[in-house]
């Protein structure tokens, strides 16, 4: 096995020889700065673990598509996650994203059909179109305080999801963000949330409990616009069941 790094930018793996294929555990040498893109993008290696070094600050688009690893932690170094960074990783369980990210890209983390938890650091602004969508086994999302953007169909069809709280940091949640959660039973919203993206959670036919940050914040078709009703698809919020956080 042989990784090819140039100027500090982990460009390619390459397996050279016969037995290559079943290497199970990887170290990223200390001192690379950047996972290139597509750098691990494979379906034929069977990785089980990467361990990634305090130096790196960026992982490029596709970085780990198709990747058979079981478990990542993303150090507090990295900054940014690329569009598709971990896209069809099939047997990533669990993700823990350090503090200092500040974004997560589109479709980063989509169809990664055995990732059951997540832990969002606490610098992370926006996540991206479709990041997690379709983790169907996905039961728990810790969101940090900095969020600012949930874009559309970033939890979408995410079906094992019981339980959305979101800080109130968040002001915008897109289109179809939490569509297809089956599962999902409550909703916690920030004081800060300001616009539902159409159908935001619509198919969530398990939705009963909201909790409001204050009685201040009217969740009522009346003093909304139409997005939030067609967030709930349309559904007479009178039907849920509607708690306050305490002050």
């Amino acid at each position: 096995m042989e990784l090819e790094i140039e100027n500090g930018v982990l460009k390619k793996i390459h397996m050279l020889y016969f037995g290559d294929d079943d290497i199970k555990d990887i170290v990223i040498p200390y001192g690379v700065t950047k996972i290139g893109y597509q750098a691990f993008a494979s379906d034929r290696h069977q990785i089980d673990s990467i361990t990634i070094p305090d130096t790196v600050t960026e992982i490029d688009d596709g970085a780990f598509a198709d990747c058979h690893i079981t478990s990542l932690t993303i150090p507090d170094s990295v900054i940014s996650i690329g569009n598709d960074a971990f896209i069809g990783c099939d047997r990533l369980e669990s993700v823990t994203i350090g503090k200092n990210v500040i974004s997560i890209g589109d479709h980063a983390f989509n169809d990664c059909r055995s990732l059951k938890s997540v832990t969002i650091g606490n610098s992370v602004t926006s996540i991206g179109d479709f990041a997690f969508s379709v983790d169907r086994k996905l039961e728990c999302i810790t969101f940090g305080n900095s969020l600012t953007s949930i874009g559309k169909f970033a939890f979408h069809g995410c079906e094992s999801l019981k339980s959305v709280t979101l800080p109130d940091s968040v002001t915008e949640i897109g289109e179809s963000a939490f569509e297809f959660c089956y599962a999902l039973t409550s909703l916690t919203i920030g004081k800060g949330l300001k616009v539902f993206g159409d159908d935001a959670f619509s198919e969530c036919d398990n939705l009963k409990r909201i909790t409001l940050p204050s009685r201040e914040f009217e969740l009522d078709p009346k003093a909304f616009d139409s997005s939030i009703r067609k967030a709930f698809e349309e559904r007479d919020v009178s039907n849920f069941i509607i708690n306050y956080k305490e002050n």
